[in-house]
C-alpha cells in the first residue's frame, strides 16, 4: 500500500486515507490543530500546564501540543501525579520524565503520598477517589504556579463514553462539562482538550510514528470498558457518530451556574463545607490516624 499524499510506502490509515510515516505525523498534527483552532481553545501568551500520565493519549497530547506552542504563540510545561499505584505509578513517572525530556518540555511532579496515602490505600470506589485526586491537585498547582489553562488527554471515545454513563444514570447536565474548553472562574482554572476529536486509535498509531515512549499497561484500578465497546458499535454502524455529537455537545450553551463554597480546611472551591479531597485526606491518610 502507497501513501496517498507523496507515493511512500504506507505506514497507516488515517480518516480513509493511507499515509506514510511522515504524512500521518502531518495529518493528525493538522487534525488537533484544526480542532485547537475550531473550539478556540489556546489564546495567545496563555500558560499552559499539561496533565501527563505516561500513557499514550497523554503522550499524543503533550507532543501534539510542543509542534503547536510555536504557532499559537503559548508556554507548555508538564504535570505528573505520583498516585502510589505500585510498580505502575514508577514506571508512568519514569517513561514522564523521558518523554519531558525528548521534547524539552519542564516536568512538574507531586505525590499524593506526602498527603499520608496512596490509591492502593483506597479499597473501594478507587476510581472515584484517583479522579478527585487528580482535579485537586491539577487546579491546585496550575493556580498556585500561574498557569492559565489545565490541558487533559481525553480523547473521543473517553468524553462520548463518560456521556452515555451519565445521561444514563440521570447527570445530564454532567454534559456541560466536556466541552473542548471550559472556562476558569474564581479559584478554579479553566480546562481544555486538545484531543477532542482524535481517537484511541489515532493517539497510539500517531506515538508509534513519532517513536516516543509510552505506559502500554492498564491502571490496575482501571474500570469496565463497556461503555467505549458500545461507542465504538455505534461508530462502526454510524460512521461519523464521534465526531457528530462531539462538535453539537461543544455548541451546547447553558446560562445555569453551580453555588458554591470554599472549603474550610483547605479554602477550594467546594458545594460541601469540606471538599472532597480533604475528607479522602481525612478517611485513608496513615498521618491523620
Amino acid at each position: 500500500m502507497m501513501c496517498s499524499s507523496c507515493g511512500k510506502k504506507a505506514f497507516e490509515k488515517f480518516r480513509g486515507r493511507y499515509y506514510c510515516r511522515e504524512c500521518f505525523i502531518r495529518k493528525y498534527e493538522g487534525a488537533v490543530e484544526s480542532a485547537v483552532r475550531r473550539y478556540r481553545m489556546v489564546r495567545k501568551n496563555e500558560r499552559v500546564l499539561a496533565a501527563l500520565s505516561g500513557g499514550k493519549d497523554s503522550v499524543a497530547m503533550l507532543m501534539s501540543l510542543k509542534s503547536l506552542s510555536r504557532k499559537l504563540n503559548f508556554e507548555l510545561e508538564a504535570f505528573f501525579i505520583h498516585l502510589g499505584i505500585g510498580g505502575y505509578s514508577d514506571k508512568s513517572l519514569a517513561v514522564s520524565q523521558k518523554v519531558s525530556s525528548i521534547l524539552d518540555v519542564e516536568l512538574n511532579v507531586v505525590r499524593i503520598e506526602d498527603y499520608g496515602f496512596r490509591i492502593d490505600d483506597v479499597k473501594r470506589k478507587t476510581c472515584s477517589v484517583c479522579g478527585n485526586v487528580k482535579r485537586y491537585l491539577f487546579n491546585r498547582f496550575a493556580r498556585e504556579s500561574g498557569f492559565d489553562l489545565i490541558a487533559t488527554g481525553h480523547c473521543a471515545e473517553d468524553i462520548l463514553a463518560n456521556l452515555l454513563k451519565n445521561m444514563y444514570s440521570g447527570n445530564i447536565e454532567w454534559s456541560e462539562k466536556q466541552k473542548p474548553r471550559i472556562e476558569g472562574y474564581d479559584r478554579m482554572i479553566g480546562r481544555i482538550r486538545p484531543l477532542y476529536e482524535m481517537s484511541e486509535r489515532e493517539n497510539l498509531l500517531y506515538v508509534l510514528a513519532r517513536e516516543l515512549p509510552f505506559v502500554s499497561e492498564e491502571c490496575p484500578h482501571a474500570p469496565s470498558t463497556v461503555w467505549k465497546e458500545i461507542v465504538y458499535d455505534i461508530e462502526k454502524r454510524v460512521p461519523g457518530y464521534r465526531v457528530s455529537v462531539l462538535r453539537n455537545l461543544a455548541r451546547e450553551r447553558r446560562d445555569e451556574k453551580t453555588e458554591y463554597k470554599y472549603c474550610k480546611k483547605c479554602g477550594e472551591i467546594t458545594t460541601s463545607s469540606i471538599c472532597q479531597f480533604c475528607r479522602n485526606v481525612m478517611k485513608y491518610s496513615k498521618k491523620s490516624s
